[in-house]
């Protein structure tokens, strides 16, 4: 159970939301149909999704729980194709390298890279920040400004 009292992150860091707008601009330009599917998810969503095939019905889609994904710290953001019929979708006729060699441009480590576990429409931002447990130190202990300014 969420500690009622855990830091309240209302918005993602400001170069995760440049970076964005940049590589959803250039893959319009790229004729790569995308948008923003999710950016921040609470620790209580997080939770959510990480119980998706395992107690609730479903496919498991992430191996984080809550405060374990950068989604959590407005570090991350799930950058989704659209289908021809505005429909989001994660088919694999899609250009997801192409996608994730657009998002790299702007800064952004792409999911799509990860061996153990592929993640796709996963970017995000950590800059100095050594690890996402590390992370939820720095944001539980000293609070999401000194949190950001590593990123």
């Amino acid at each position: 159970m969420i500690d009622v009292n855990y830091p309240k992150v209302t918005a993602l860091h400001p170069k995760i939301a440049d970076a964005l707008s940049m590589t959803i601009n250039e893959c319009k330009a790229r004729k790569l149909n995308v948008a923003m599917h999710i950016g921040l998810r609470t620790p209580e969503q997080q939770d959510v999704l990480y119980a998706q095939g395992r107690t609730i019905p479903g496919t498991i889609i992430t191996k984080a729980r809550a405060w374990e994904s950068y989604h959590c710290l407005g570090l991350a953001v799930d950058i989704v194709f659209k289908d021809e019929k505005g429909n989001w979708t994660w088919d694999e006729k899609y250009d997801w390298n192409g996608l994730g060699t657009v998002g790299k441009l702007f800064g952004f480590h792409w999911g799509g890279d990860w061996t153990s576990w592929p993640d796709r429409p996963h970017f995000q931002m950590t800059g100095k920040i050594p690890n996402v447990h590390e992370a939820k130190r720095i944001l539980f202990e000293e609070g999401l400004d000194a949190l950001w300014r590593l990123v």
